[in-house]
């Protein structure tokens, strides 16, 4: 049987959504088909009057994606409530007619209640307090914790909520970046450990939230001012998901818990140093300085002179050049893409020209030898720096260059001169050679004022920055700088 997702539904491609038990026949809406657990199978089934068979196959009635995915999950859960009370009756459970109080059940309530809301509470209250009287009241407790309460593991809210905000989320929460994703994982982290094993999302109060923002982490994390405020900001995400999207945390009653994060009063302004911090002055290279750095590591094929021409060529930053993916490269060394940054921006495609065209169509055909043990999805342009896996960026860069900058042109050049001075010096050359500055900001990948007539501007072909890049080649080879490319 074919299935299809509708783009008009708020969709995206199949493999990126959670399809377990749903079915999608073109042409209609979504379906739930799920084996039928053994013990209702010959019973009525009270969603069509008719007995359940061995598998269940029930037409949701939408043919939106989200409302499905709801819908699926609360229909599952009933029907594991289904199975818990039919057991009971044939005696495979001899706690009386009570609810089913375990883990799965209390998920599956949780989940109800999400999408439902409170109106099922006052059925539950009752249920528990017939278990508590059967002598369940530690088990009908622990349910009510999970269930009332919001008494969700730190470590499995994490991973629910981190699911929640990646593409295409079902929600249509904002994605989260993958170095963004490892930063909450450590701030949950350092909240485990401020609260202990065991903790919980219930477990955080106003007043432990503020300890942990004003003692712990200054104090025994020993993080900065700033790296404080960092964790308090994605912790406060964290709790706005389960309080708000997903409404696993809650009070009695249904009502909404207030966010420990958030902080209302700002106090007193910090004082200042009284001296202002010198800024620091980043310089455009000038042609002897490039020329020098380009004669200390002359041979092409080293990822040391290989990242120095990139580099001053084409005017990216050293943590993308150094951070691309095989698959982002053209295979002649005619161009490469940029698939994420710091802006919107900063996602575009660079064409190379001449000797740098040479250059690193060299360079892909060796790493890719090098890597051809390796999935396509994990070959790396420069796979000799190593790259930080919490923020995918080839950190050693910078600090390599630092150390060998310092012995070519000296240490006077220090403050002066950063791996980053390469994008100055293109961006100057490329002013100079003419090139509009809208052309520059697409080239370079830097943010640009917003205009209205910008939903209706797709950029520039990639035949036509080719032209424009040649232009910065040449006035950087007429200006001297490429004596020792």
């Amino acid at each position: 049987m074919a299935y299809h997702i509708d783009e008009d539904d708020g969709g995206t491609h199949e493999e990126a959504r959670d399809m377990r038990h749903l079915e999608r026949p073109r042409g209609k809406g979504y379906s739930l088909r799920i084996k039928t657990p053994e013990v209702l199978v010959g019973t009525e089934n009270p969603w069509t009057g008719k007995p359940f068979g061995k598998t269940l196959k029930l037409g949701l009635d939408t043919t939106k994606y989200a409302e499905a995915v709801r819908t699926r999950d609360v229909r599952i859960g009933q029907l594991w409530q289904l199975e818990a009370e039919a057991k009971k009756g044939k005696g495979q459970k001899s706690i009386g007619g009570i609810i089913d109080l375990s883990p799965e059940n209390a998920k599956a309530w949780r989940e109800l209640r999400a999408v439902e809301g409170d109106e099922h509470d006052l059925i539950l209250t009752e249920q528990l307090d017939r278990a508590t009287e059967a002598g369940y009241a530690k088990e009908a407790q622990q349910f009510a914790d999970v269930v009332l309460m919001g008494k969700l593991p730190l470590a499995e809210a994490l991973e629910q909520y981190l699911d929640d905000r990646v593409e295409g989320n079902p929600l249509g929460l904002d994605p989260l970046k993958r170095s963004t994703m490892n930063d909450v994982r450590s701030s949950v982290k350092h909240l485990a450990a401020y609260l202990g094993d065991g903790a919980t999302l219930a477990d955080v109060t106003v007043q432990k939230a503020f300890r942990f923002r004003t003692e712990y982490l200054p104090l025994t994390a020993k993080v900065s001012p700033t790296t404080v405020d960092k964790h308090t900001t994605h912790l406060r995400g964290l709790w706005a998901w389960a309080v708000t999207d997903r409404r696993v945390l809650r009070g009695k009653g249904g009502s909404a818990v207030p966010n420990p994060w958030v902080r209302e009063e700002q106090g007193i302004s910090r004082k200042k140093t009284n001296r202002a911090k010198k800024a620091q002055k980043r310089d455009a290279f000038t042609a002897e300085e490039v020329t020098k750095l380009f004669m200390a590591e002359p041979d092409w094929g080293t990822k040391k002179a290989d990242i120095l021409r990139l580099s001053l060529s084409t005017g990216v930053r050293a943590d993308e050049v150094a951070s691309l993916e095989l698959r982002h490269v053209e295979l002649d060394g005619s161009g490469f893409s940029i698939p994420d940054g710091k802006t919107d921006n900063a996602r575009r495609f660079i064409p190379l020209v001449e000797d740098a065209q040479r250059l690193l169509a060299e360079r892909v055909r060796a790493a890719t030898q090098a890597q051809q043990d390796l999935p396509s999805d994990e070959r790396r342009l420069f796979h000799e720096w190593s790259q930080r896996p919490s923020k995918g960026k080839a950190s050693a860069v910078s600090q390599w260059f630092t150390r060998f900058r310092r012995d070519t042109l000296g240490v006077d050049t220090d403050g002066r001169l950063v791996m980053h001075s390469f994008r100055h010096t293109w961006a100057t050359h490329a002013k100079r050679a003419g090139v509009p500055r809208d052309i520059r900001q697409e080239l370079g990948g830097w943010a640009k004022p917003k205009e209205a007539m910008d939903v209706y501007d797709h950029g520039l072909e990639w035949k036509q920055l080719r032209e424009w890049q040649q232009r910065v080649w040449e006035a950087l080879k007429e200006a001297g700088y490429l004596e020792a490319f």
